[in-house]
């Protein structure tokens, strides 16, 4: 599991519950509500007042759960938070509030609750790089092959003044994808702290921080999305042990392509209007990073500051501006998609050549990614079998 990067927790989050009883068995679940001093008409904004002042010899297990709850109502989550509960027959979760849906699950189904939450945390990370490999190779590792991607990459790394600590946190089975999480230790920082012996000296550690690699591994659609951090060497290092260790295949197995591509804006009559099998409303391109073909050494950012006003688009900015596409060379752009469910609900991706994108594992980001590829601007080394974008439930 990726270490605790939790959202804030406040009192939206026990309105949202909307049900003291639901509430009260959580604390009563650690033992701590006799504790807390409440009546059974207490409001949920009074139990969150009386849990700030609440302490207790467990209150970061309590905070934990609350936090893990949390992170799972909110609107990147509701498809696998929804998928479970239909999963686990948990009546009328249509009509369940997010906040009070997660809370249930994690009160009467915890092991599905477990399970979301993992995958929740994995595919929620952003501007994952893209390899793509040969062939499709089906990937079902053993934990000796698991062993041996470990002591491999950690030699690997090590090389690169990395530290030799690291594990493979393997994600739970999914139908179309293989997950993994990879706390390693990177570079040796100098960590400066006040002796505890003497409280005029100032003592100095060496110490490893911890990084967190994510893997996500397509075998049908051979690519792999990775989160190494900095440098290109790191994600061909990254690459090259999982296809030698666990796809049993040869070094260069995966390489880096030009996944993205601007041309569609080209093509005579392109729009961004959705079909009509289309989940979204609308796109508006709300922000460009582009050079001049004469002036290559000059680059311009053109940015839309109303996010919400759909009218504005940094294209007809440039025809205004009496600037043709076909004389600029665009290195990224950022996207809003206006989906139907509020008027603010809204996602902003970037995407940049040659495979740069913002965009994260979640449901609907995967949906926009498959929108993305229908238009032309996203393309996995030809994979068009993946290109009818249907909307997720």
């Amino acid at each position: 599991m990726p270490i605790g990067d939790h959202k804030r927790l406040t009192r939206s989050f026990f309105r949202g519950v909307n049900s003291t009883p639901l509430i009260r068995r959580l604390f009563e679940s650690f033992g701590v509500w006799a504790e807390m001093g409440l009546g059974d008409d207490a409001e949920p904004v009074e139990v969150f007042d009386a849990w700030e002042d609440l302490r207790c010899a467990n209150r970061a297990d309590i905070e934990e759960a609350l936090s893990q709850i949390n992170d799972l109502a909110g609107e990147k989550a509701r498809f696998a938070l929804q998928m479970r509960a239909l999963e686990c027959g948990v009546d009328g979760y249509e009509d369940l509030s997010l906040e009070k849906l997660s809370m249930t699950l994690f009160l009467d189904h915890r092991d599905e609750f477990d399970a979301a939450y993992e995958f929740h945390k994995i595919e929620k990370t952003e501007s994952l790089h893209t390899l793509i490999g040969e062939s499709p190779v089906s990937c079902a590792p053993t934990e000796a092959s698991l062993e041996r991607f470990r002591v491999a990459l950690s030699a690997a790394l090590r090389r690169e003044a990395n530290g030799p600590q690291l594990l493979v946190e393997v994600a739970r089975p999914h139908h179309e994808k293989w997950m993994a999480v990879i706390p390693q230790e990177t570079f040796v920082k100098p960590d400066h702290e006040f002796s505890p012996e003497d409280a005029d000296k100032i003592i100095t550690r060496d110490r490893h921080p911890i990084y967190e690699m994510i893997l996500i591994y397509y075998p049908g659609k051979r690519v792999l999305k990775l989160k190494v951090g900095r440098g290109r060497t790191k994600i061909e290092l990254v690459a090259s042990c999982f296809a030698t260790e666990i796809l049993g295949q040869l070094p260069g197995f995966f390489r880096v392509h030009d996944v993205v591509s601007f041309e569609p804006l080209l093509r005579p009559g392109f729009s961004f209007d959705p079909g009509p099998k289309d989940h979204y409303l609308w796109v508006r391109p709300t922000q460009i990073k582009f050079v001049r073909r004469a002036h290559p050494g000059i680059e311009y950012i053109l940015r839309c500051e109303d996010r919400f006003d759909n009218k504005l688009s940094v294209l007809d900015q440039l025809t205004a501006d009496n600037i043709a596409l076909s004389e600029i060379e665009i290195r990224r752009m950022s996207l809003c998609f206006q989906f139907p469910e509020g008027n603010r609900d809204t996602r902003t991706v970037e995407i940049g050549v040659p495979n740069i994108s913002s965009l994260d594992e979640t449901e609907r980001d995967r949906y926009i990614e498959r929108v993305l590829m229908r238009l032309g601007f996203i393309d996995y080394a030809g994979n068009k079998h993946l290109a009818g974008a249907n909307p997720p439930r």
